[in-house]
């Protein structure tokens, strides 16, 4: 299994950089790549860096390079961001969405929880606040994962009501 792991383009991301820990311990068979965020250093993400050979931890990783890294990957887990839900969506990869919250100190505001409540309610995308579901959740995609296809039916049915609705507002004026 090839799993993405992103905390965006911004900042760190210490709880993100939990679940990467917990995945890579009881999966060590897994290939996972961490793209943790810049000025993510050791101290800002515990035992990610050097600890396990199943993982690639970098801050930032080359536009060409995480390219590459999107497209194997069977499931991507990423902030919430709307730069990685859009190209999730847009691409219909399979992932999970952990939203840095304000409680947390990790945001200015709840932008994030809301984007990702709202995603989850349109398109059926598992959104997470705690770590140990989305741990679980993570482990048990073999078994469980809806295919892209479902995916990306679900954006195909949101887009073609949209360009109804945008035809018809058109249409009245």
């Amino acid at each position: 299994m090839n799993v993405l792991f992103t905390a965006g383009t911004q900042f760190p991301f210490a709880r993100m950089a939990r679940v990467v820990e917990r995945v890579a311990e009881r999966c060590p068979e897994w290939r996972l790549v961490f793209q943790a965020g810049p000025g993510a250093s050791d101290s800002a993400l515990p035992g990610c860096t050097t600890a396990h050979a199943n993982l690639n931890v970098a801050p930032m990783f080359p536009q060409e390079e995480f390219e590459a890294l999107f497209q194997q990957a069977e499931l991507v887990v990423t902030h919430a961001g709307m730069g990685n839900l859009l190209l999730c969506l847009e691409r219909a990869k399979p992932f999970f969405m952990l939203p840095r919250l304000a409680s947390l100190r990790e945001h200015r505001n709840d932008h994030q929880r809301d984007t990702a409540e709202a995603i989850s309610e349109r398109y059926g995308v598992p959104v997470f606040f705690e770590l140990e579901p989305l741990v679980e959740a993570i482990i048990c995609v073999p078994k469980e994962a809806p295919p892209a296809l479902v995916l990306r039916e679900a954006i195909e049915r949101e887009r073609r009501a949209f360009a109804k609705r945008l035809n018809s507002l058109v249409e009245s004026l």
